[in-house]
């Protein structure tokens, strides 16, 4: 064994003895380093599944997703997903893709054994797994042509579904399902780490009828497209190609009504699309933790600081035995470092733990956060972690505590290394910069606090207490007619409006804060479009009579539809005051008409008879574009998403006085539904209030980890303070009683040592200022309705923080106070 390794092993067996000697020491430094060390590998090991980590397909820097963009029709981001005669345009226009492949939302009426499912799928083109480069794990995926009419009777199933509702039956293969009422044949079973997109388990071809591609569905933007870029092709490369993909576009087709918006084929890397706007908020919670570990890096540096006072002696003879300066520091610093590695241990159990509640929590909030997990790539970044925290805390004590004169050292009074001006002057630093870094937490903490309580605050146009919502999708085979939907949402309606509880219920195609819903071109009668809020394009939702009144959305003018309204009516519309404002500023838009589609639709004029508020359909954060609804009997949709509000108890029930819970009524309705057609499922089945909270899940989530770390660095600091005002008071108690003898009041000496930390307070405080505007800035995105400079949060956080200081420093202050001069004097 070399000499070096040798010596470091003994400094190694040294230390876990000194660590041993000294449990109260030993135990406190382990658990604020293994609060700051935990929380950065939990969060580490987020940041890691979600940003860093490649997409788990070959080459997937090549993906991209395809948008299309369009300047002021009121849609987030001014893009919008892809039509089917586009997908055409960009096949036949392109020159940098190698696959390009649509996707469309699709969901499965399934039966087996008796009980109705609902399966989440999607229907893609044929080229889409070959895209992304997957094959099954079982059969095959879709061959070449199976996107054409006549060949799309095949599908493919997740791994999960194949365990869950076949148990893991390889005979499924070549099995036929009756999907939606017609026949699927099962020729792929997919790998158990496919997941794309969102929750889907099935996939089907995606066939383009000839409706579809009609010049005049262009503007019916419901796909999601993807892209592989050509090997020998870049980014920036292939964006130029669209650009002039873009031009040409617009030069085929002359009567295009975005022309006059700046159209404009998008792409985005893939990666960028499924992480989104997380990034800023998992940096931010990375520097969070990271500001949690220096402040209990400084407190245990301060504990070690103390602690040179009582080792001075041992050091000193350790010196006059030959022990050079830096023999002694690395001493030290071996000390320092086997803390931090078992603050990094105990650590790793918190953020095990931890991993788990944020994974449940967060999973449909934080897309690729279920691929979280302690693996070698968190346990690389603990122990890095702890070695890095162990010199940072360490290295100054260590360089303090070596510096001695043993002659003095060794004298009876000598002065020790740890209560000299210099070690002061550090622990006052390190206090001050703990102060500093909570403020910048907090204030942090506090605009994201602020932002959330605005956010709930905002008129989202509805009311969702007591409203029961689930969703319903007919299988067009079953329902091949109009008057099939028509008839199966009128009934179930009347039966679910004379169950015990129900005040009012309607349907809509998507419900409010879902982000689903369907848009396209709508043209008004007789008027151009003009103006910063006039667009081409407005959501479409199909709803039954009830709805609004089920939704508590009111009505601003005009009436809402009826029983008289059907297929053999008038056609009629009800727009949105947002939509009213926008064509009709200084009119009344009652009897004014207007129709889907371009000028040449030949879809139906309808009449105007009612203006609604506004409804937030996207997020609460921003204003959804303007709102068609038409009476689902005048264009019945399959798919609706029922809404039923509850009422106070039946008359006579003395049982249950008050509002009806909204969720008990579910299996009510299940049961109104299998007596219409026992083989419909229901699924979804969510309160409004649900809806309306996971709306701003990943807000909240933000919030509460960035308070947590907040209030975890607000109570590091102030355990540092009050060590440090406590040891300033043992330290100067013969001062203070020499001050008392002579007559100081208590009150005076009270002040004496809180106004020596006010001065730390002033400074960090000016310093965590400072800090705060800096990520004021950076965080500016995440704010709602609050500037970034906010003078109400600066200043209830700074009041908070000198409040809970104080209060740290006035427990050894008031201990000061209580000394017995006499006594002390006599110990001296």
């Amino acid at each position: 064994m070399s000499p070096l390794i040798e010596a470091l092993l003994q400094d190694v067996r040294f230390g876990i003895r000194v660590l041993l000697r000294n449990p109260a020491f030993t135990i406190v430094a382990v658990v604020a380093l293994a609060l700051g060390i935990g929380a950065n590998s939990a969060i580490f090991s987020v940041v890691n599944a979600v940003l860093l980590r490649p997409l788990p397909y070959p080459d997937g820097g090549q993906l991209v997703k395809v948008w299309m963009q369009f300047t002021g029709i009121g849609i987030p981001n001014d893009q919008n997903w892809v039509s089917a005669p586009e997908i055409v345009d960009l096949r036949n226009l392109n020159s940098s893709f190698s696959h390009l492949a649509a996707i469309d939302g699709a969901s499965f009426n399934i039966t087996s054994d008796g009980i109705p499912e609902r399966v989440e799928g999607a229907q893609v083109s044929a080229s889409f797994f070959s895209l992304l480069g997957v094959q099954a794990q079982m059969g095959r995926i879709f061959s070449e042509g199976e996107d054409q009419a006549g060949h799309d009777r095949v599908v493919i199933v997740s791994d999960g579904l194949w365990k869950r509702r076949f148990g893991g039956d390889r005979d499924l293969l070549g099995r036929n399902l009756a999907l939606n009422g017609q026949s699927y044949t099962v020729i792929g079973i997919l790998p158990a780490d496919f997941q794309f997109p969102g929750d889907a388990e099935m996939w089907t071809p995606l066939v383009f009828g000839r409706a579809d591609l009609d010049p005049g569905n262009r503007g019916s933007h419901g796909l999601e497209v993807l892209a592989r870029i050509k090997p020998n092709l870049s980014f920036e490369q292939a964006r130029a190609d669209m650009m002039v993909v873009s031009r040409r576009i617009i030069e085929q087709n002359p009567t295009y009504p975005y022309r006059d918006f700046h159209f404009e084929v998008r792409l985005v890397p893939l990666i960028d699309e499924l992480v989104g706007d997380l990034r800023t908020s998992l940096w931010i919670l990375m520097g969070a933790v990271g500001f949690v570990l220096l402040i209990a890096c400084g407190n245990v540096a301060n504990l070690q600081l103390a602690r040179a006072s009582a080792r001075e002696r041992e050091i000193a003879i350790r010196g006059a035995l030959g022990a050079g300066r830096s023999r002694l520091i690395r001493q030290l610093l071996t000390e320092s470092i086997l803390l931090s590695m078992f603050g990094g241990a105990t650590g790793l159990f918190l953020a095990h733990w931890s991993l788990r509640v944020l994974i449940n929590i967060s999973r449909s909030s934080y897309p690729r956060i279920a691929g979280a997990q302690m693996n070698g790539a968190v346990l690389g970044f603990t122990v890095v972690v702890s070695l890095i925290t162990g010199v940072l805390f360490g290295v100054v004590p260590a360089l303090h505590s070596s510096k001695f004169e043993p002659h003095e050292s060794l004298k009876e009074g000598g002065r020790s290394a740890g209560v000299g001006p210099g070690s002061q002057r550090l622990r006052r630093t390190l206090i001050t910069a703990e102060i500093a870094l909570s403020l910048v937490l907090l204030v942090g903490a506090g605009l994201l606090l602020k932002s959330f309580a605005n956010l709930q605050r905002v008129d989202a146009g509805f009311d969702p207490k007591g409203v029961l919502t689930m969703r319903i999708s007919l299988p067009q085979p079953k329902y091949s007619k109009s008057e099939q939907i028509s008839n199966f949402f009128r009934q179930l309606m009347d039966r679910v409006l004379k169950l015990p509880g129900v005040n009012s219920t309607g349907a809509v195609s998507a419900l409010p804060l879902t982000g689903q819903g369907s848009s396209g071109t709508t043209t008004v009668d007789s008027r151009t479009i003009t103006g910063p809020n006039a667009s081409p394009e407005a959501d479409w939702r199909p709803v039954t009579p009830g709805y609004f009144q089920a939704m508590g959305i009111a009505l601003v003018r005009g009436r809402f539809f009826d029983e008289h309204d059907t297929e053999l009516s008038e056609p009629v519309a009800i727009i949105d005051e947002s939509m009213a404002r926008a064509y009709w500023p200084d009119d009344d838009p009652i009897g004014r008409r207007l129709k889907r589609g371009g000028r040449q639709s030949t879809n139906p004029w309808m009449k105007i008879v009612g203006v609604v508020r506004h409804v937030r359909y996207r997020t609460l954060e921003a204003r959804s574009r303007v709102q068609l609804y038409w009476p689902q009997t005048q264009n019945p949709w399959p798919a609706m998403s029922l809404a039923i509000r509850t009422s106070a108890s039946p008359a006579g029930d003395t049982r249950n006085r008050g509002v009806v819970d909204p969720a008990s009524l579910a299996a009510a309705i299940r049961q109104e539904v299998a007596a219409l057609d026992k083989d419909q499922p229901v699924y979804r089945i969510r309160t409004m209030e649900q809806i309306l909270s996971d709306s701003i899940a990943r807000r909240r989530l933000l919030m509460v980890l960035l308070g947590i770390f907040a209030g975890t660095a607000l109570l590091l600091a102030a355990v540092g303070i009050y060590g440090v005002m406590s040891y300033a008071v043992t330290q100067r108690s013969h001062e203070i009683g020499i001050r008392m003898a002579l007559g100081a009041q208590r009150r005076q000496v009270l002040w004496l040592v809180l106004g020596q930390s006010l001065g730390l307070i002033g400074a960090g405080m000016l310093a965590g200022m400072l800090g705060s505007l800096l990520l004021s800035r950076i965080i500016t995105t995440l704010l709602f309705n609050v500037p970034e400079k906010d003078p109400s949060t600066f200043a209830a956080v700074a009041l908070m923080l000198t409040a809970v200081a104080l209060l740290a420093s006035y427990i050894p202050a008031r201990r000061a106070t209580l000394l017995d001069p006499m006594r002390v004097l006599r110990e001296e």
